[in-house]
């Protein structure tokens, strides 16, 4: 039979095809090839062992998932938003050619982090939504953007993915909580896919920063709104650092694109850069 990975035990699998789940193994030579099987893979199965993993539509390093069709977002009010972490998931979801949905969770606690987003991130062509996991406030709503899709829930710990998903999918699944530093406890320790009425998603562990192999020299074409005014640039190639006649710079400057988004952008420019001269050196 044909199936698709709903979770990863070790050396089990969990695979459901159509209406019925078993329980695999995997061959030692798709073990020892690659990645092995991951959440998310289509594979064969033959009496109980996994055959084959056919080919990926894309792959995410952390958390590791496969053949993903939408990216969601949790944003909240608490944990503080970590919004260099949310750029770096919009460029690996980029590099991936995954779709990306915005969800500001706990509007019952604070609506004003919506505005932010929105401001944020109002050059590119995201949605984002309003929810509150705790009320379902929002919930339904999220629900018919999701079906027909396989989703992977993003956020920092405690921002509410799996309240989210228990109650999407009415569970009972153990949620964390903010520390006495205003961090996330980890709760979730292994990517699951969970399913109802045609929508599919994954809840991962962490923040699972959803990343994909990005090298500083690709890394400007995935900040769609800088590549679109890149040819008013002066130079070629613009990285839009430090170049004399940066027409993102400029746009910076004149309060057109955001300044803490810019900045965020040039932080991780130069995490890439760094991460490229000791993978040279050694």
């Amino acid at each position: 039979m044909i199936g698709q990975v709903y979770k990863v035990q070790t050396d089990t699998f969990v695979v459901k095809s159509e209406d019925k789940i078993v329980l695999c193994n995997s061959r030692g030579l798709i073990k020892k090839c690659g990645d092995g099987v991951l959440v998310g893979d289509i594979v064969t199965v033959e009496n109980g062992v996994i055959t084959k993993v056919h080919q990926r539509k894309n792959r995410f390093i952390r958390p590791s998932v496969c053949n993903v069709d939408l990216i969601v977002v949790l944003i909240s009010p608490e944990p503080k938003p970590d919004f260099y972490l949310v750029d770096k998931v919009l460029v690996n979801a980029i590099k991936e050619n995954v779709d990306v949905l915005f969800v500001v969770n706990k509007t019952d606690f604070d609506d004003s982090l919506y505005q932010q987003v929105v401001d944020e991130y109002k050059h590119l062509e995201i949605d984002i939504v309003k929810i509150s996991a705790k009320t379902k406030a929002g919930v339904e709503e999220l629900k018919q953007r999701l079906k027909g899709k396989l989703s992977v829930f993003v956020g920092q710990s405690a921002v509410g993915k799996t309240s989210l998903v228990n109650s999407m999918f009415d569970l009972d699944l153990k949620t964390g909580e903010l520390s006495g530093i205003g961090r996330g406890k980890h709760t979730t320790t292994r990517s699951e896919i969970f399913e109802n009425q045609d929508i599919k998603v994954v809840d991962s562990p962490g923040f699972a920063v959803i990343d994909a192999e990005v090298t500083a020299e690709e890394f400007p074409l995935y900040y769609e709104e800088y590549f679109e005014v890149s040819n008013d640039c002066r130079f070629r190639g613009c990285r839009h650092i430090d170049e004399p006649n940066c027409k993102v710079k400029e746009l910076v400057e004149k309060g057109f694109f955001s300044k803490s988004r810019y900045d965020r952008y040039v932080e991780i420019y130069l995490e890439l850069q760094k991460r490229r001269k000791i993978y040279e050196r050694n």
